[in-house]
């Protein structure tokens, strides 16, 4: 692994700026060597091709964002609506804040339709990781919780706080205040 700011950092933070500000299907591997600062050869080395930079970055995407809603339901980890509400009040902020983390929770409704399949197809779906992480982090922290609730809930959570991030009806905070009495209800 890298230190932080080594080449690969440096290659996915360029890679990152270049599909923010354009098109994936136009990007090519001596083109984010030289934003990195790398030859071209270290691309080629770390990555092996365009599609196995593409995957890189939005596991990087998708661990920080994981990391973040982590961090945020520990904080609460002896309330699980608050961790919940707490939770997806970060999703939709970071999600705003983040473009590529947007496009990859509504995977498929972007112009970078070849990068976003990185996420949802394959032996391995990113969207299955960030599934099993949830659920996982709820096996972890709610161990009084009967499985078929965890189930349930981590499902439904999910679905419906990408169903806001990718078409809000609501202000970020509603959303997150009703999912949290969704959960207070469903454990009451």
């Amino acid at each position: 692994m890298c230190p932080r700011g080594g080449p690969r950092d440096r290659m996915l933070d360029a890679t990152s700026a270049m599909v923010a500000n354009g098109d994936w299907d136009a990007l090519r591997l001596a083109q984010v060597a030289r934003a990195a600062g790398v030859s071209r050869q270290t691309a080629y080395n770390e990555f092996g091709s365009k599609v196995g930079l593409g995957r890189a970055l939005v596991e990087r995407e998708v661990d920080a964002f994981l990391g973040g809603v982590q961090e945020r339901m520990e904080r609460c980890a002896d309330d699980i609506p608050a961790a919940v509400e707490a939770a997806v009040l970060f999703t939709l902020a970071e999600a705003e804040r983040r473009p590529l983390l947007k496009h990859v929770l509504g995977a498929g409704r972007s112009r970078d339709d070849d990068l976003l399949a990185l996420a949802t197809r394959g032996r391995d779906p990113i969207v299955a990781h960030v599934v099993a992480a949830f659920r996982g982090y709820a096996d972890a922290t709610w161990p009084a919780v009967p499985a078929e609730v965890k189930d349930l809930l981590v499902e439904t959570l999910m679905r419906v706080t990408v169903s806001h991030v990718v078409a809000p009806l609501h202000g970020p905070g509603e959303v997150a205040r009703s999912l949290a009495e969704l959960t207070r209800r469903l454990l009451g």
